[in-house]
């Protein structure tokens, strides 16, 4: 091979291979930049999941209160029972005893409980001899009373004005306050020994509605009447009102109350009674 043949191949060859280098340099340098960045995808992954981390707990505050009737119901039960707590008669009943329960020899004693002497078998009164007061007219008294009728908790009467009523109305209230605490919606009855007297009542259905009108003075049936919760006991109140003037009728439906007739009402609560129909409507008790 002559010299000069040798002189122009180096410098090709050195051509050659400075293109290669440039060619492979240029292709890396594309290579990388094509090519995603491993930190970078890290950190939008986790900004990813901690966003949709807020957006999950964002749903679950703000999800709406469930519509459910056995969640309301409960709601309303768990109400009542804090009343109950609380030491206030309520439509679940008082102290150990609540409505419609089954009353033994063995639960009176076991629980402490006093029998009414002289009552019968069907229909008889309890109550706690712990919780009692002194009236100023009728002496020591029991505080509060239990009905039984047919082995059960049929009513509860309450005497001491001590006791707390879950309606905030205690013995001693002005009937003002009786109507305000019922919107004005009670039924006025006198019973048949005080109808020349300053004797009357004032009756709230609690958890059910007529819906046919019963003849005056006549047992509430089952037939007239719509529970609001089935299965239930239906329930009512009774506020015994004394030193007020009374009306001239005997009973005054609530449909047909007038403003005047509702003016005339004056007196005090003297006890509270809260039970089935059937024993609201016993005037004489268990006599």
């Amino acid at each position: 091979m002559s010299f000069l043949h040798l002189k122009l191949s180096i410098p090709l060859i050195k051509i050659a291979m400075a293109a290669t280098v440039l060619m492979a340099t240029a292709q890396l340098i594309v290579g990388c930049d094509s090519q995603p960045s491993t930190s970078n995808n890290d950190s939008t992954a986790q900004t990813n999941n901690k966003d949709k981390d807020i957006a999950a707990r964002a749903e679950l505050t703000v999800s709406p209160a469930s519509t459910d009737s056995w969640a309301t119901d409960k709601t309303a039960a768990n109400d009542a029972a804090d009343l109950s707590d609380a030491q206030a008669v309520s439509p679940l009943g008082y102290g150990h005893l609540s409505f419609g329960q089954v009353i033994t020899p063995e639960l009176i004693t076991s629980l402490g409980m006093t029998k009414a002497s002289g009552d019968n078998e069907q229909c008889y009164y309890i109550h706690d001899p712990k919780l009692s007061y002194t009236d100023k007219a009728y002496g020591a008294r029991a505080s509060v009373l239990y009905q039984i009728i047919d082995d059960t908790v049929a009513l509860i009467s309450i005497q001491d004005p001590n006791i707390a009523f879950y309606k905030n109305i205690n013995v001693g209230d002005p009937v003002t306050a009786v109507m305000k605490a019922h919107n004005d919606q009670l039924t006025y009855e006198v019973d048949k020994y005080a109808v020349d007297g300053d004797y009357y009542s004032l009756i709230a259905n609690i958890n059910f509605k007529v819906i046919k009108e019963s003849s005056p003075k006549e047992l509430l049936k089952a037939d007239n009447i719509e529970l609001n919760n089935k299965g239930s006991l239906p329930l009512q109140i009774e506020y015994h009102i004394k030193g007020g003037q009374t009306l001239n009728d005997s009973m005054i439906k609530t449909t047909e109350w007038t403003v005047d007739n509702k003016n005339l009402l004056k007196g005090e609560v003297e006890s509270i009674d809260i039970g089935i129909p059937e024993a609201i409507y016993l005037v004489e008790g268990c006599s």
